[in-house]
């Protein structure tokens, strides 16, 4: 396996420093030290229309704002907008907003600028997910009424469009701004900017944005981000404090850093749902049956506490938490094996399955969930050879490739957490289920006014995924970061490509 970071594991997991150019390898030792897990490699993109995986993340929102940000509970919080309502009709949605930003080339942040970001991240030339969130929006309706006003008009009430136009591709773009230009090249508002940046590259460079809105902000001068998708590799690194901040500590190494003085653990709440994705239209994951009893042999709390330690929670194969009131279950399903084995015989299986499982420690703990669930599906008579792939081409060879693997999607609010990878016009719809009625019920939960009734769809919608659909979520994560003593200020979010990187400080 290509190592993008390390020299040597054993050897101290040494970061290559060797590869950031003499120039700026003293600038980089005073600079915030991040490590990621996830790679997008030469995908990677300074465009926030093209987030790839969540390792684009990284760098671009430390580069961009978005009008509003999402907190912890899904509840919108302003950012480049600070304040917005609604017309008596629900239909036209006004943004006022903040005055005195700029981009990092210098130029002057306002409604023009909104409005062509989000016509933007609506033309169908562009490649970017944004689209199959987004589909209530008309690009006709959105315009600037002043410099500092935008109204965004839809054609039926949209009531939670704030939190809606709150996703991963809305970072804020210049007015004019080219695909291909900022793809290498970002140009944002956010705290941080671009200094050294190369797709599928070892090392990121971020300098302070010394003209940003928020005043004494950025704390740190400089930002270098790294990856490294070994577990062992990422406990070096925060031991010897050649990282600051670790985002994603892989379950099976908590235990070696729990009582580490210099290391402090923080958790998040449910986070990242880990999935085992079926094609629902390639035999034998065509026959419903058979998807019914790929989900029947799962024992979800024992899966919680082998794959994740105990840091996460059970999950009824859809992307909403058991715990939120958009969840169709309070309870997640229990294993049946006679079941299982039951629609496997109905479906022309009496003598059981022999199939094949594609997986990557591409997000931590994924390699384990697959041996984990391919164990737990012996007893119904489903053998499961396991093909663990390398993690840095994982999401590029692998993902979207193959009818069966694992995969992972970062918590979301429920009308984006079930329309992102389950519409039938998504371009990452990993299960090839394409249902109209499904895709009707979330439509009409965007327009929907009354709140109870809007959950109720959501409740039906994921009812629907769970009971059909070829989707199994096992599990949702409460993702372990690792922040060095000496170091303050950050705090995870949910949604793990929801990073913030203002606050954060370190002493030497």
């Amino acid at each position: 396996m290509r190592h993008k970071l390390w020299l040597s594991v054993c050897a101290g997991a040494v970061l290559m420093l060797g590869s950031v150019p003499g120039s700026s390898r003293a600038a980089a030792d005073n600079c915030i030290k991040v490590l990621g897990y996830e790679s997008s490699g030469e995908k990677e993109s300074m465009d926030p229309s093209g987030m790839y995986s969540g390792d684009d993340a990284y760098h671009i929102f430390a580069a961009y704002n978005r009008l509003l940000d999402l907190d912890n509970n899904f509840q919108a919080v302003p950012e480049l907008a600070e304040s917005y309502e609604v017309s008596a009709d629900g239909k036209t949605w006004t943004f006022h907003l903040r005055k005195g930003v700029k981009f990092h080339d210098g130029s002057d942040f306002d409604s023009a600028d909104v409005v062509y970001s989000f016509k933007r991240l609506l033309d169908p030339q562009l490649a970017t997910g944004a689209k199959q969130v987004l589909t209530f929006l008309d690009p006709d309706g959105i315009k600037a009424v002043d410099p500092l006003t935008v109204t965004f008009t839809t054609k039926d009430p949209v009531v939670e469009l704030p939190v809606l136009i709150t996703n991963k591709f809305t970072g804020i773009v210049a007015d004019g701004a080219k695909a291909e230009d900022l793809r290498l090249h970002e140009n944002g508002t956010g705290p941080f900017v671009q200094e050294e940046f190369t797709p599928g590259g070892p090392v990121r460079l971020f300098k302070k944005n010394a003209h940003y809105w928020k005043a004494g902000l950025p704390k740190a001068d400089c930002l270098r981000v790294t990856v490294a998708q070994e577990p062992v590799a990422a406990v070096s690194a925060i031991k010897s404090g050649e990282v600051d901040l670790v985002l994603n500590v892989d379950p099976s190494v908590i235990s070696t850093l729990k009582n580490d003085p210099n290391v402090q653990l923080l958790q998040t709440p449910a986070s990242n749902s880990m999935t085992v994705s079926m094609w629902t239209d390639t035999p034998p994951f065509d026959d419903l049956r058979v998807r019914q009893a790929m989900k029947l042999v799962v024992d979800r709390q024992a899966m919680v506490d082998t794959v994740l330690l105990g840091y996460g929670e059970v999950g009824a194969d859809n992307p909403v938490p058991t715990g939120s009131p958009a969840s169709f279950t309070k309870q997640a399903p229990a294993a049946d094996i006679a079941k299982a084995k039951e629609l496997l015989a109905a479906a022309g299986h009496a003598d059981g399955l022999k199939i094949d499982m594609f997986t990557a420690e591409g997000v931590p703990g994924m390699v384990r969930m697959a041996q984990v669930y391919a164990e737990m599906a012996k007893a119904a008579g489903i053998e499961i050879n396991v093909n663990v792939t390398p993690a840095e081409s994982f999401w590029d060879d692998v993902w979207l490739k193959k009818p069966l693997l694992t995969s992972a999607w970062s918590m979301r609010p429920a009308g984006e957490g079930l329309a992102y990878p389950y519409r039938s016009i998504s371009d990452v719809n990993e299960t090839h289920w394409k249902r109209a009625d499904y895709d009707d019920l979330l439509t009409k939960a965007n327009t929907t006014v009354d709140a109870a009734e809007r959950t109720k769809l959501y409740q039906t919608a994921g009812k629907l995924l769970a009971d059909e659909g070829g989707v199994i979520v096992p599990m949702f994560v409460h993702q372990v970061l690792a922040l060095r003593k000496g170091c303050s200020g950050y705090t995870p979010h949910a949604q793990n490509f929801n990073l913030n990187f203002e606050d954060i400080s370190c002493t030497k």
